[in-house]
């Protein structure tokens, strides 16, 4: 899995053990290095709750651990997010790079790995983010796509 760099401040993790997996991969980016890019997902999404409390493991966190076991381009970082708000459309996951079109999907089944992953892969290679329909392997899911942050 790749490094996430510290350089990068505008995406923080939403728990305690987020914080540590993340310092834990941190480096900087190196002079000339590519922009990272990241593929957002969400670990609470498809979660059992009893009394208040998550039991077992979440279809999230099961997309998660599909992802991670998957060969990758070495600059898309993997991100856990606690929660992504779109409980009413889980799995969620986003694409996420500076200067880019920012992607939500939702409605989305652990089995559609191969689809997300090159979705993502598109994603690298489009240097405004945006990623037409006909183009993208995963046709189904958008929820929001957002202009990049200079644009606003």
């Amino acid at each position: 899995m790749g490094r996430i760099p510290a350089s990068v401040p505008f995406i923080q993790p939403f728990s305690p053990r987020q914080a540590m997996m993340t310092q834990a991969q941190s480096q900087p980016l190196e002079p000339g290095t590519a922009k990272p890019h990241y593929l957002l997902v969400c670990t609470t999404c498809g979660s059992q709750w009893v009394n208040g409390t998550r039991q077992g493991t979440s279809q999230g966190e099961t997309l998660l651990n599909t992802l991670q076991s998957k060969p990758r381009d070495p600059r898309l970082y993997l991100q856990p997010v606690e929660c992504m708000s779109g409980c009413s459309h889980a799995c969620v996951i986003g694409l996420a790079a500076p200067d880019k079109t920012t992607y939500v999907f939702g409605d989305l089944d652990p089995k559609d790995t191969e689809a997300i992953l090159a979705t993502a892969q598109l994603y690298l290679a489009k240097p405004d983010g945006i990623l037409p329909w006909a183009e993208r392997p995963l046709k189904r899911g958008v929820i929001a796509r957002i202009p990049p942050l200079a644009q606003v």
